[in-house]
């Protein structure tokens, strides 16, 4: 069952997330969980805190339309700069131009634990800037002009206002809310 993507600027997209130490059932279970989540919301990729939970481990779409996990990355190395349009599904409906690297070299452990060296450019390399971002604790919108940031934040907490409403009305034949 796909869980619920958190909203920014929800703490748990804004907190630095922990590293993965168990590889075990638990693992594949959240895999699966964030996967059917980004498919859902038609992403190209995903990291544990965009659906609550604070570890360090994402899913990352290819052009081809495959994708892989990366857990515990670490960027060893960037070149080159770029201006990307860039959406987030933790920021719906908000598509900006943001400040990239061209190139990026990434080490990262697969769900076994195996270690991977990756170089990438184009829009792999995009989206592991995005996804090791959110495991930092940051999300695109850390990357534009202060107004920009402003802007955007006050229709982000306009909508978690909104869905925090619709959670709370009862569903339909369960009764009315009482004061």
């Amino acid at each position: 069952m796909a869980r619920d993507i958190v909203i920014w600027p929800h703490k748990v997209l804004t907190s630095p997330t922990q590293p993965v130490t168990d590889f075990g059932p638990a693992l594949e279970t959240l895999l699966q969980e964030m996967s059917e989540a980004m498919a859902e919301a038609k992403g190209i990729g995903i990291a544990a805190n965009q659906v609550g939970i604070p570890l360090r481990v994402a899913i990352v779409g290819r052009e081809d339309g495959t994708q892989f996990e990366i857990v515990n990355p670490q960027m060893l190395s960037k070149e080159g700069s770029v201006k990307l349009e860039e959406g987030c599904l933790s920021v719906p409906d908000v598509w900006e131009k943001c400040p990239r690297v061209e190139r990026v070299k990434v080490r990262y452990q697969d769900k076994t634990a195996q270690w991977h060296e990756l170089e990438a450019d184009g829009r792999l390399a995009h989206v592991l800037q995005h996804e090791i971002d959110h495991l930092d604790g940051h999300v695109f919108v850390d990357h534009l002009s202060s107004l920009k940031r402003t802007l955007i934040l006050d229709r982000m907490k306009k909508l978690q206002k909104s869905l925090a409403r619709r959670k709370e009305e009862p569903s339909e034949g369960k009764g009315t809310k009482r004061s």
